[in-house]
């Protein structure tokens, strides 16, 4: 029995555990913050409650926009002359029963502890929260306390990859196997890459709806061999179907019944043909077999139909399921295969992607008490916050839950958990995210505070109906079509979301502004469609410019990256300038093509296909003038790197022998005239070069590694950039944007992802993976296949839910005439009550366009067409202590030294000058750093360096049976090994420990070797 949903305000609920249901627009952040700043000011001198309050978010940027709010707030009302006055802050202590004078007291206080201890404000994404549960029980996890986090889990899964590779030769059976499946699949898609999808597999192995049932699979030599087994069942049907078929054809031929059997075709078709070899055919005969008939003397052709309907009915889906896993099985023994060296990498770097903790955790905390948990973290939250609920996966909850349910039930203080979400927002299925564990918690149906029958504590809903966003003309809109659309999921569950009562909204902002454009056009197909919606998107980015609008206030929001990629190439060959995430990714700036490209021809120089892609980088950067353009692209990718001296004069040092992958990527750049100009690109590319070498990466995998990374790795650049965004549509959830253009229809596409279901047919095997299709239909339950369907179609309404959710003033859609509509189209159609013709549909009054504020900052209106802004100076929230006096985190200090010493003796004063740009060394720092550079470069012991017949050797890993070591500096000369270690702060005894080992070790192989100790 679901619980009525309540309509009081969420800081007077009084309930422990309060769900908030927070459409669109409904100001949801700011009740957050409100509760959040209630909960922490709720007693008197606990100015360290904030502390005690435990908020979880979706993204980064989302915890910060809190943290933010948060001391914002609390500074603003802490200074108020008049404290009654400030609107926010009323509810709050009308609902602590207080004055405003004695909330603005607890408010100071507050605001000053929390500006003291700033990084003690638990406030962050539910990844981080689960790192540091990770790190609490890394013993027990048997990792290493110092295993890294890596991120980048498909540069993770391609080493891998590599590694399964390379010890194919050691085993035979699992080569044929994959060798094998390489073969079938290329024979049915002739664009197969097996690299490719390899590495989505490994990556989708991490995914909640997969680790857990492959973990209960054979390894891969026994899949295998499991995969003959199911063949030799096979085998057996297709051995008694066609002793069926034969006995047919003998039956018909013996007593003359091909004449006279009433649908004789399926019967021919499927019994005397497919019967013959059901390896190959299906059993799945039509209805029409089983009605055929003789019509006089029919009883012997009756008994034989009974007796083979008997047999595809117990063999239909069993046949079916038999072959589907045969095929799955080699691809699933490679999938393991990878995962074990996965495995092995993880051990051998002492690393672990961010993906496995919730694995992790899920296995441990199932056999730990909340109490022992709340132990080893060492402190105890009284206020529990998730945001975004609704993408939030099963096994996160559940790994959050006991320290929730600890807090409410075995605490003594009256302590609280507020979650919010909104079930139409979710679109993030594929990554885990069910919306279905929200809507129980709605609807309180959820029995995760339930125990023995009984409930441990009271949960109560509460739903914000106020759109604070949207103009009113668009909010009605919307709430009149989402309400229509509900009648198209199978399930009431889903359905109820999408009721007029649950969606609809009241629109604060004026009810009869707001205007929603619906332009049908006329076209002969969908390419032609969308040409014409490409010309009509333009013409509307200029009617808005005319009204007052810019560049920033529009956002085109398209389903996919071809989408995307269509309307911003179009765009930008009209002079629109667009802004786009798309052109925000290290892997598609040339800047990083360029250094890819280096990198190869440094391992290969006679390779084409590098020499080509980096003068091509050059000539697309301009780098060269515009006619000089095709003959250096000639000439280089048939002479290589000596055909570019000529405008580059440094061309001749590029290829030569390098000390790091670091000192390599500076020089690249420094070859082509990047270092001279603050560049983003650039600088994210050597954080991700010496964030690799960091690992100690080899130079011969660096191009598959960066391949992965790069593609992935943001650059940060000017948010504000006066622009047209073009981003698809789960990349604007969250935004919002003054216009927003639908120019292309979002398309319903029927999910076909795999499901294990449950595979009776071997011991070894409890489930298997099988795709959702109209071919495998058989396979499902009905019940579950219309759960399938509805919660497919569910996930595409919340797409669309979220696109017309995004504007404030008007919301543009672009949609093509068609006799049979698609769904969106006839969804909107139908509301406007026309059949679609071709035209142009308004509904509301346009919204007069405000100038700025005259004190908003001017933007530069002649920016380049480039995505690729300069380089920003970001404020930090937090400083080190005694950070402008020249003080630093002592870690900091000496990673940031040591990245510049690593560099060419002639380009470590640019590489200071960038760590004071990227705001990590302050004045005072630099002007140490400066001071310390020019004391090292007149120390004895370097004086070697560059002279001729010295050698020069920087972080190179030395082995002494288990153990490496890693001195910062190996001089070679004639006459002795020199070996230098930076170190910073005061000399210790473990300094010269350490370098005695260094010297040791290399006296093992060497003669006269000396070492010394230069502190930084």
């Amino acid at each position: 029995m679901s619980k009525s949903v309540q309509s009081e305000s969420p800081l007077t609920a009084k309930a422990p555990f309060l769900v908030l249901d927070a459409s669109a627009g409904s100001g949801k952040t700011y009740t957050l913050v409100q509760h959040i700043l209630m909960s922490a000011l709720k007693h008197p001198k606990t100015e360290y409650a904030y502390q005690k309050i435990l908020a979880i978010t979706f993204t980064n940027n989302a915890a910060d926009e809190m943290k933010t709010r948060l001391l914002e707030h609390l500074l603003v009302y802490s200074k108020r002359d008049v404290p009654q006055k400030d609107t926010f802050f009323k509810p709050i202590w009308e609902a602590l029963e207080l004055d405003a004078n004695e909330l603005q007291r607890r408010a100071a206080s507050t605001a000053k502890h929390m500006l003291h201890n700033y990084s003690t404000l638990n406030v962050g994404t539910i990844d981080q929260f689960t790192h540091r549960l990770v790190r609490t029980f890394t013993k027990d996890l048997n990792l290493e306390d110092n295993f890294e986090v890596r991120l980048d889990l498909e540069a993770m899964v391609a080493e891998a990859l590599e590694g399964l590779y390379s010890s194919l030769g050691d085993h035979s059976d699992l080569k044929k196997a994959m060798v094998t499946l390489v073969h079938e699949r290329m024979a049915r898609d002739e664009n197969y890459n097996p690299d490719y999808h390899l590495k989505k597999e490994g990556k989708d192995s991490f995914q909640e709806d997969n680790w857990q049932y492959l973990e209960k699979l054979p390894p891969p030599e026994r899949l295998i061999s499991v995969e003959v087994e199911l063949k030799r069942q096979i085998h057996a049907i297709s051995i008694e179907g066609k002793a069926l078929s034969n006995e047919a054809r003998t039956l018909i031929k013996e007593q003359g019944l091909e004449g006279s059997i009433v649908h004789f075709n399926p019967v021919k078709k499927h019994i005397l043909e497919y019967w013959q070899n059901l390896r190959k055919h299906p059993l799945n005969a039509v209805d029409n077999l089983w009605k055929s008939h003789v019509k006089k003397n029919g009883q012997v052709w009756e008994d034989f139909l009974n007796k083979a309907k008997r047999f595809e009915s117990e063999n239909k889906r069993k046949l079916m399921a038999l072959k589907l896993a045969a095929v799955k099985l080699q691809r699933l023994a490679a999938i393991k295969a990878l995962l074990q060296k996965f495995d092995d990498l993880q051990k051998s770097q002492n690393t672990m992607p961010l993906s496995s903790f919730n694995k992790l955790i899920y296995k441990e905390l199932d056999n730990e008490p909340a109490g022992f948990i709340y132990a080893r973290l060492g402190e105890k939250y009284w206020h529990f916050y998730i945001d975004e609920f609704q993408d939030t996966s099963q096994i996160q909850f559940t790994n959050l839950h006991p320290l929730i349910e600890h807090t409410l039930t075995k605490d003594e203080f009256k302590n609280s958990a507020l979650i919010v979400g909104d079930a139409k927002q979710s679109i993030y299925r594929w990554r885990g995210g069910k919306a279905e564990q929200f809507m129980d918690l709605v609807n309180n149906e959820h029995p995760i505070n339930k125990a023995g029958g009984f409930e441990q504590y009271k949960r109560e809903t509460l739903r914000l109906k106020n759109n604070y966003r949207t103009y009113g003309a668009i909010v009605d809109f919307n709430n009149n079509l989402f309400a229509s659309m509900s009648s198209e999921l199978g399930l009431e569950g889903h359905q109820n979301v999408y009721l007029s009562d649950r969606v609809s909204q009241s629109a604060i902002k004026e009810k009869e502004l707001g205007e929603v454009i619906i332009d049908v056009i006329e076209g002969e197909d969908a390419g032609d469609f969308k040409a014409l919606a490409c010309e009509k998107t333009l013409e509307r980015i200029k009617e808005l410019g005319k009204r007052g609008f810019d560049y920033s206030d529009i956002a085109i929001l398209v389903r996919g990256n071809a989408d995307g990629k269509l309307i911003v190439n179009y765009l930008t060959n009209n002079g629109c300038p667009v802004f786009t995430s798309d052109g925000l990714i290290l892997g598609n700036s040339h800047e990083g093509r360029l250094l890819h490209a280096a990198f190869q021809m440094y391992l290969n120089p006679d390779d084409k296909q590098s020499r080509f892609a980096l003068a091509h980088a050059l000539v697309r950067q301009k780098k060269v003038p515009k006619e000089d353009g095709f003959i250096l692209e000639k000439n280089t990718t048939e002479f290589g790197a000596s055909a570019l001296i000529e405008h580059f004069p440094k061309a001749s040092k590029l290829l030569r022998p390098s000390d790091s992958l670091f000192d390599f990527a500076v020089r690249t750049f420094d070859v082509f005239g990047y270092l001279d100009t603050p560049n983003a690109a650039v600088d994210s590319a050597l954080d991700a070069v010496y964030a690799y070498q960091s690992r100690e990466g080899a130079f011969a995998n660096f191009p598959v590694w960066w391949k992965e990374e790069a593609a992935n790795k943001p650059i940060q650049t000017h948010a504000n950039t006066q622009a047209v965004r073009v981003m698809t549509v789960h990349k604007s959830k969250g935004l919002e944007f003054e216009h927003v253009i639908v120019p292309f229809d979002i398309n319903y596409k029927k999910d076909s992802s795999e499901h294990w279901l449950e595979f009776p047919y071997h011991d070894e095997l409890e489930r298997m993976p099988v795709s959702f299709t109209k071919e495998n239909l058989d396979l499902f339950e009905k019940d579950h296949a219309l759960e399938l369907e509805t919660k497919s179609r569910f996930d595409w309404m919340n797409m669309v839910y979220v696109a017309l959710t995004r504007p404030v003033c008007g919301l543009h859609i672009m949609l093509k005439e068609a006799k049979k509509p698609t769904n969106l189209s006839k969804a909107v159609f139908d509301q406007l009550g026309t059949e679609g013709a071709a035209g142009q549909y308004v509904v509301g009054k346009a919204v007069p366009h405000h100038d700025k504020k005259e004190d908003a900052p001017q933007l530069d209106k002649k920016l380049p067409k480039t995505t690729i802004g300069e380089v920003t100076l970001k404020m930090s929230l937090s400083a080190p202590n005694n950070w402008q006096n020249g003080g630093i985190d002592v870690r900091k200090w000496g990673t940031a030294m040591h990245r510049i010493l690593q560099g060419p003796k002639e380009k470590r004063r640019q590489s200071l000058e960038r760590l004071y740009r990227s705001g990590i060394f302050s004045a005072a720092l630099s002007e140490r750093a400066h001071h310390i550079l020019d004391q090292i470069v007149a120390h004895k012991a370097l004086n070697l360096v560059g002279k001729p017949g010295v050698a020069v050797y920087t972080e190179r890993s030395l082995i002494n049976g288990e153990h490496f070591f890693r001195p910062d500096l190996i001089i070679e000369s004639e006459q002795q090994l020199m070996v230098i270690d930076y170190k910073t702060g005061t000399p210790k005894a473990k300094d010269e420990h350490q370098l005695n080992e260094y010297i040791d070790l290399l006296s093992a192989g060497f003669e006269n070797v000396e070492g010394e100790l230069l502190y930084i």
